[in-house]
């Protein structure tokens, strides 16, 4: 009949598209993302799978997106022979690694990790080492994988120059009126404006398989032992720089309050967190890393604490079109604490120097 709503498909409808070993029993939403849609699958026989909608605003080409996963799950899972050391993608009926419903959208299901958890908190610089070695290692596994093979499934993700220009775009259009609120903030962004160009010089490092979400609650660790599991959340998996990885997970990591905390007052750099990661990332990779990218590494955690910084002001600014929020004044809260952060990386710059200088003698 026209005139009436589409109703969403059900999870578990979706999840019957796949070549599960048994009916679905429950399907409800599971985890915290900002992007994707996720809902946990049980089978009648207990056995338990993750299946996600991948979100179009993020990615234009979610089967671009589907090809780098599994490209990236196949070359990992020849690393290894530990099931859980790597996302297992569960095929269509048909034989598909996804699956496109009515609407349109792209599903995608993998086996549960049994017995994996994210870290607990707080964030010690022992677990803080453990993620730096995870991502290194990481690195070092798909260091032979050819890059040309993986589709760029984000244009212009880390080109912090261009967010600056969508910037005084969104200020002088101020689709939401919202501009004369957050002077302050305008003013701290862009005076970062020089820092944003530390990666224009052509060739500068090399280009890599990277994972560009590296940050704690993306390693799955065994709950018992708290030994490293899998890196997952691939979707970002696409060429780029290692020192953006690097930069990510200290931006999550290093850091005294996570990015949603309202009181930027709170919001820390803690160097002994940095130099714990730091530790474990150059262990693990330190050997496949170029020189180049050793002398970025700082580099890397301040240009993407700028990012964020400029990503959430500009979604405030938007109207709260990408991420998700909870209350109206979310995305200024976290480009607020970003901004904090920002202020005292710089504050630091020469320490995270010198850890980078002691760890690599």
């Amino acid at each position: 009949m026209t005139g009436m709503a589409e109703v969403a498909p059900a999870p578990a409808d979706i999840a019957a598209a796949f070549a599960l070993p048994g009916p679905v029993a429950d399907a409800p939403p599971y985890g915290g993302g900002h992007v994707n849609r996720t809902y946990r699958v049980t089978c009648a026989g207990g056995e338990r799978f993750v299946l996600q909608r991948i979100n179009r605003r993020a990615f234009a080409v979610p089967e671009h997106v589907m090809e780098n996963i599994v490209t990236v799950t196949r070359h990992l899972a020849s690393r290894t022979t530990d099931p859980r050391a790597s996302l297992r993608l569960v095929p269509t009926h048909d034989g598909s690694w996804w699956h496109t419903d009515a609407a349109g959208e792209v599903w995608r299901c993998y086996a549960f990790i049994e017995g994996s958890t994210e870290l607990s908190s707080p964030l010690t610089p022992d677990k803080f080492r453990l993620v730096g070695h995870a991502f290194g290692r990481f690195l070092v596994d798909l260091d032979d994988l050819p890059v040309e093979g993986l589709h760029t499934t984000i244009p212009h993700y880390h080109d912090e120059p261009r967010y600056l220009a969508r910037l005084r775009a969104a200020i002088a259009a101020d689709p939401c009126g919202r501009v004369a609120e957050v002077g302050p903030e305008i003013a701290r962004a862009l005076s970062y404006e020089a820092a944003s160009h530390d990666f224009d010089e052509p060739g500068l490092m090399p280009i890599r398989a990277t994972h560009n979400d590296a940050k704690v609650s993306n390693l799955l660790v065994d709950a018992t032992t708290g030994e490293a599991l899998a890196v997952v959340d691939l979707d970002t998996v696409q060429p780029g720089y290692a020192v953006c990885d690097f930069g990510d997970a200290i931006r999550s990591g290093a850091t005294t309050a996570p990015e949603d905390e309202p009181d930027p007052a709170k919001v820390r750099f803690v160097p002994d967190l940095f130099e714990a990661f730091a530790e474990g990332y150059l262990g693990a990779c330190g050997d496949v890393l170029q020189p180049s990218e050793i002398a970025h590494l700082r580099h890397g955690a301040r240009i993407m604490t700028l990012e964020t910084t400029l990503r959430f002001l500009l979604d405030y600014l938007e109207g709260d079109v990408y991420y998700a929020i909870d209350h109206p004044t979310q995305n200024l809260d976290r480009a607020r604490n970003q901004g904090a952060l920002l202020d005292d990386l710089n504050a630091h710059w020469d320490d995270m120097g010198r850890i980078i200088d002691r760890l690599v003698a």
